[in-house]
């Protein structure tokens, strides 16, 4: 919906403007922790560690890939705003938003269950009816000729009861994964969490539902919306993806949720205490905040740095080869009809940020590069699959560095750089943010078999390598 607004606006689907709107309507979710604290009448100040802890890189999939942007970080917001309408009991807007969750992400269907639920809270016994009548009749197109998602395997899942929990709460710790990746860790952080919003919210339903004539704040309705959408959300991944294991649930384009109900427990932990200790804690995680973001900033600023220049890469690959090299070769084949369409027609536009960069005459340098291959194996509904990799490496180059590999005078393929930062404690010894060198890794499938010479383009200036590689 939001790609066919931007294409009627500018002409084309831009995608910078997608992921610009995407980050905003994400960040906008900052006013609902607000709501929090001016419910319980907390100081800003207390404030600060909440967009330290909810505005940080790990989630890099959902700051740089713009459909994931678009569907992850986006339908937080629609159930937010669904659960703030809700508590301050406009339904008629709470069910637009629910239409519009539906068809943003597969679990916006539920939206509508959550109104039903939050309106029998309210004794909106109209209000439920016509809720459900209109979930039914959005369920009627939503699952027409509806097939389940890609790797979504329900039957394995279910067949593994003390696998299938633990990913739930794993899916909800997934910040443990800036320092380890022992996903145990994640199970943990994402049970304690669930155990405080449970000790704050499980007793005041237990007086709703004893006390007539009991009413929720709109500060608990809207905290209730937003942990059974988080509830909800957790067991349909659990749910169809647990048996890739505890680590499959823990995928970067999943990792936004965890700092999102760490907010909402820091919201609700605050009020637990007395104004002295509730001081004390608000320093404390301010604090830790302040260093959690700048461990997240540290650990993932050379993932993000990677896709973008990934991008820029493929863009030229796309224009030259018709192929892109950080996908398998059957994502490839899969696009290639359709995006050629789009770019033809001016759907989408494509530049070549490299053209006029290579010329055949540039000096020829000993990089003393590195060369390595791996095999990685995926595994899918449908089974398992390897992948060849080739790695290029250097120990000494600093800067932004793309490779460039040419067999002949055919037209060359560009290859992106992982920089190399340093470990913690040689960043604060020597303060360098990154180590000299970088590395390449590139699938093997999507360039011929060839002899292929190797470009070196780093900081703008380009040269040939000494060495060559041979693609089999």
């Amino acid at each position: 919906m939001l790609t066919l607004l931007d294409y009627q606006i500018e002409g084309t689907i831009n995608w910078r403007t997608l992921v610009l709107l995407g980050s905003v309507v994400w960040a906008a979710n900052l006013w609902f922790f607000w709501q929090g604290f001016k419910h319980f009448r907390l100081p800003a100040w207390m404030f600060i560690a909440v967009p330290l802890i909810f505005l940080q890189p790990q989630y890099a999939d959902n700051t740089t890939w713009s459909i994931s942007i678009l569907q992850q970080s986006v339908i937080i917001f629609w159930f937010s705003l669904l659960s703030y309408l809700c508590a301050q009991q406009k339904y008629t807007w709470a069910l637009v938003v629910a239409i519009a969750a539906t068809f943003t992400h597969g679990n916006g269907f539920f939206s509508f269950l959550i109104i039903i639920l939050l309106a029998i809270s309210d004794r909106k016994w109209k209000t439920v009816a016509v809720c459900a009548g209109i979930w039914a009749a959005v369920g009627l197109v939503y699952f027409w000729d509806f097939r389940t998602g890609q790797n979504a395997d329900f039957g394995k899942s279910l067949s593994d009861p003390a696998r299938l929990v633990m990913s739930f709460f794993a899916f909800f710790g997934s910040v443990t994964k800036i320092r380890t990746q022992n996903a145990y860790y994640a199970v943990s952080l994402g049970f304690l969490l669930a155990t405080v919003l449970g000790v704050y919210i499980i007793p005041k339903l237990k007086v709703l539902f004893y006390k007539t004539g009991y009413q929720l704040s709109a500060f608990d309705k809207m905290l209730l919306g937003n942990i059974l959408f988080l509830g909800i959300t957790g067991s349909l991944i659990a749910i169809s993806r647990s048996w890739l294991g505890i680590d499959g649930i823990l995928a970067p384009r999943y990792q936004h949720y965890s700092p999102y109900l760490i907010c909402w427990a820091y919201v609700v932990l605050l009020s637990f205490f007395n104004l002295r200790y509730r001081k004390i804690a608000a320093a404390v995680v301010t604090v830790g905040a302040v260093a959690f973001n700048a461990l997240s900033y540290f650990t993932y600023h050379e993932q993000v740095q990677l896709r973008k220049d990934g991008l820029i890469a493929d863009e030229s690959n796309w224009i030259n080869h018709r192929t892109m090299i950080q996908y398998a070769r059957s994502f490839n084949d899969n696009i290639k009809g359709v995006y050629l369409e789009a770019v033809a027609t001016g759907i989408c536009t494509v530049e070549d940020q490299f053209s006029n960069i290579v010329i055949a005459d540039s000096p020829e340098t000993d990089a003393n590069l590195r060369f390595g291959e791996a095999t990685s194996y995926i595994i899918d509904t449908d089974g398992s699959y390897s992948q060849r990799f080739q790695s290029i490496s250097n120990n000494h180059l600093t800067g932004t560095t793309y490779l460039f590999l040419q067999s002949g005078q055919q037209k060359g393929y560009w290859v992106p750089t992982r920089i190399l930062h340093s470990g913690i404690r040689e960043f604060l010894s020597s303060g360098r943010l990154r180590k000299p060198g970088f590395h390449a890794e590139f699938l093997t499938e999507n360039l011929p078999p060839a002899d292929y010479r190797i470009g070196i383009l780093n900081d703008g200036q380009f040269s040939w390598s000494s060495q060559r590689i041979l693609i089999k």
